[in-house]
């Protein structure tokens, strides 16, 4: 017979127990289990952590450095904001493509996006739905198989090069410069660009400039403490948001004047077929004829992105292109003797012709290792906790690729020595570091390989560039110094630019003017 009572009880003790057995077995199994530590680093202060340690004249050279010392995950604080250090292609490659579902968002941009304006472009935009949105938008036309659409325009600026080269070859820079923003901004707007004069170009220069002078995304004071942003420009300590203010100015121009000038093309039924254009008729709502706003900002931003990203980073690794040949005046005469195989002198290089060039494979390959045009890429954001070789990587962490010094990891890394690619078939090709990594990856990056394949193929076809001479007619060697900043650019020096020979320039002058 049941009795109530004595059933009740027994149920209650009988869980007591149960309890008192389950809490005994969790609380031996985590004083048993091994404690996760954060990965090495130099130990921080308090309160700024190790904000002292990283000098503001590049830093990607001190993080290799740690590299050395601590190991290829190297942790730090800021101003109690955690930051991973990723020295090495393993680590990266472990944590950023394969595990990229957490590894794939941006810090808060305080300064950049929220001050400055860049908050629609593609390389800020916090991972979700609208980065995804924005990822189709450029894969539409930078696709691998797109941008074989694109060949002839690079074809024909590339021309346009060859022939300012020949006028101005002292301007070479300007030149560059001049073939960089043509190309993109003809795709993104359908504008025609013929000096480095033109609006548009001063436009992304300006914005881009004032940008880059600022510092580094994320990596800013304001970024560490948000609540800088609402000091007001007269106070003390404000000259960071007066010049943000003005950034901001030249960024919503350069966003905003090409982007509406398509937009009045379009209506006038006169818009050059263009990403834009393209885009605005796609997202137009169905017996409206409008674009909903998040579209357009959307649209604008990406628009903006591709012309600021494009440009200046084509044009850092062409000139860095320029200095290793002054440099080594060895490697473009080996380059010279290739392309006479494939060519004999009787035409210019075609896109076609990249098989049968394996050595200026190599040199392109070395040129973007002895100088990674974004050392240390973009920052990504760690979604959640992980662990790796059993540290703990906490939730929030700024993760940065260190890709100066991953690149670094070749024997003797600072001479420039293409051949190393020949000997070693298995050493990783750079073009797949420089880009960034996992859903991060550029999205244009077969478009800037293309363009910066068709200029070198193109210069090593019809000119010569040896050292400039100084008064006495001896050889001046420039010296190997890099800005720092973001985009991580040669300092300015002279060479001596000129053509191949009498028959080369006329080939030149034959293809421009469609004789051949």
């Amino acid at each position: 017979m049941d009795i109530p009572l004595l059933s009740s009880l027994t149920s209650t003790t009988t869980a007591a127990l149960l309890l008192s057995v389950f809490t005994a077995f969790y609380a031996i199994r985590l004083l048993t289990r091994p404690r996760l530590h954060l990965p090495p680093g130099p130990r921080p202060l308090p309160f700024i952590g190790n904000v002292l340690d990283i000098p503001s004249i590049h830093p990607e050279e001190r993080f290799s450095e740690w590299g050395d010392k601590y190991g290829d995950v190297v942790h730090i604080h800021i101003f109690g904001q955690p930051m991973l250090v990723l020295n090495s292609l393993q680590a990266t490659r472990d944590l950023m493509d394969k595990r990229s579902a957490i590894y794939s968002d941006r810090p808060r941009f305080v300064l950049f996006s929220e001050l400055m304006g860049w908050q629609a472009a593609s390389t800020h935009v916090r991972y979700g739905a609208r980065f995804r949105k924005h990822r189709r938008f450029i894969q539409q036309t930078f696709n691998q198989r797109a941008i074989a659409t694109l060949r002839p325009l690079q074809e024909q600026e590339t021309l346009i090069f060859l022939q300012g080269l020949t006028q101005s070859p002292k301007s070479y820079v300007d030149h560059l410069r001049r073939y960089a923003a043509a190309t993109i901004l003809k795709i993104t707007y359908g504008h025609k660009v013929t000096s480095v004069d033109d609006l548009f170009v001063r436009l992304a220069e300006r914005a881009g400039t004032l940008t880059v002078e600022s510092g580094s995304p994320a990596a800013t004071l304001v970024d560490f403490f948000p609540i800088m942003k609402h000091i007001p420009t007269w106070a003390p300590f404000s000259t960071f948001k007066r010049n943000a203010q003005e950034t901001k100015r030249a960024v919503d121009s350069m966003m905003n004047i090409p982007f509406n000038i398509v937009k009045d093309e379009m209506k006038a039924g006169i818009a050059t077929p263009s990403f834009t254009s393209t885009l605005l008729e796609a997202c137009r709502k169905p017996g409206q004829g409008s674009v909903a706003p998040e579209d357009e900002a959307d649209i604008r931003g990406a628009a903006g992105t591709l012309y600021v990203a494009a440009e200046d980073t084509t044009v850092c690794v062409l000139e860095t292109w320029f200095l290793a040949m002054t440099l080594y005046p060895e490697v473009f005469r080996k380059l010279q003797e290739e392309m006479d195989e494939v060519t004999r002198g009787e035409r210019l290089p075609r896109f076609d012709d990249s098989p049968s060039l394996p050595y200026l494979e190599c040199v392109i390959k070395e040129v973007v290792r002895w100088n990674p045009p974004v050392p240390l890429g973009m920052p990504h954001r760690l979604m959640e906790d992980d662990v790796y070789r059993g540290y703990h990587l906490p939730k929030g962490s700024t993760v940065i690729a260190n890709i100066f010094g991953i690149l670094k990891d070749v024997p003797d890394p600072d001479t420039f020595r293409p051949e190393r690619y020949l000997e070693d078939p298995e050493l990783m090709d750079p073009r797949t570091v420089i880009f960034g990594f996992g859903r991060r990856i550029c999205p244009g990056r077969y478009f800037a390989e293309t363009s910066v394949w068709s200029v070198m193929a193109n210069v090593i076809a019809t000119f010569d560039i040896k050292p400039a001479v100084d008064e006495k007619g001896e050889p001046v060697r420039p010296k190997v110094e890099f800005t720092t900043g973001f985009v991580r650019h040669p300092h300015h020096f002279a060479c001596n630019i000129s053509p191949r020979s009498e028959r080369s320039t006329k080939l030149v002058h034959a293809v421009s003017a469609g004789q051949i």
